[in-house]
């Protein structure tokens, strides 16, 4: 291990710990297990790891001046796209595999106590090298002392090399396979709901529940790979246990 890389992994040590008065920012860290479709548009069902990653600044990274729960905020935004593959049975045999895509970017978002609402962007790394565009709409609900309920609509966008890559059909993968070629274009992608409900046990330890629902829109429906093996209607539900804790950067 680098010398730098243990400085700055000790320095992380040192500010770790209960989230208190003082502390710069509040990280969020922890995991559980989801339901989702098998790969981007897919009818069926697998279950996979799900990662919880929260980051919340108490102090402005640019300013130094102490921030409040309400008022814009910004905050890494990260996803995980399964691997998609298709066997000899398949209709879509064939056609070349995409491996799996991990996606990372920046979510900014305005909160106040009731409502929230945010756009996030993220560049896709591995099985895609497209960007994907989301706006979101939040209810915030405390119906009681430890528990908020957030949910509301979401509508999302996608760049062309996302779209191809997984709804697309290539003309060498068409004149190969016989399946009928397919170059959606970037623009709309779906549109749908989002929940989630966060229950906290103390101080530092949480539990929390998210459920989503995507209608993936009409240029996808038409792809043949949607038309043979997919799905319109895309669900996820996911639990999982979180810890969190404050870092003092100062």
């Amino acid at each position: 291990m680098s010398r730098r890389l243990t400085l700055a992994l000790l320095v992380l040590a040192a500010g770790l710990g209960a989230a208190r008065a003082g502390d710069d920012m509040v990280v969020t860290l922890g995991g559980g297990l989801k339901t989702e479709p098998g790969w981007e548009g897919s009818k069926s069902h697998v279950l996979s790891p799900f990662p919880i990653i929260g980051l919340r600044f108490l102090r402005s990274p640019l300013t130094g001046e102490a921030t409040s729960d309400t008022g814009f905020g910004i905050a890494p935004s990260f996803r995980l796209l399964s691997s998609r593959s298709f066997g000899a049975a398949s209709a879509m045999a064939g056609l070349p595999k995409v491996a799996t895509a991990f996606e990372a970017g920046v979510t900014i978002d305005y909160t106040d106590r009731n409502w929230r609402a945010f756009v996030t962007a993220r560049q896709g790394f591995g099985g895609h090298h497209g960007q994907i565009f989301e706006l979101g709409l939040d209810g915030i609900f405390h119906p009681m002392a430890k528990l908020t309920l957030e949910a509301g609509p979401r509508v999302s966008f996608a760049t062309t090399d996302y779209m191809r890559t997984y709804y697309g059909v290539s003309a060498a993968s068409a004149l190969a396979t016989g399946i009928p070629a397919h170059a959606p274009n970037g623009g709309y992608r779906g549109a749908g709901l989002a929940a989630r409900a966060t229950w906290e046990i103390d101080r530092n330890w949480l539990v929390r529940g998210d459920a989503s629902w995507t209608r993936l829109s009409d240029e996808i429906a038409r792809s043949p790979i949607m038309r043979a093996e997919g799905r319109r209607d895309q669900f996820a539900v996911g639990l999982g246990v979180a810890y969190r804790f404050g870092v003092n950067w100062r």
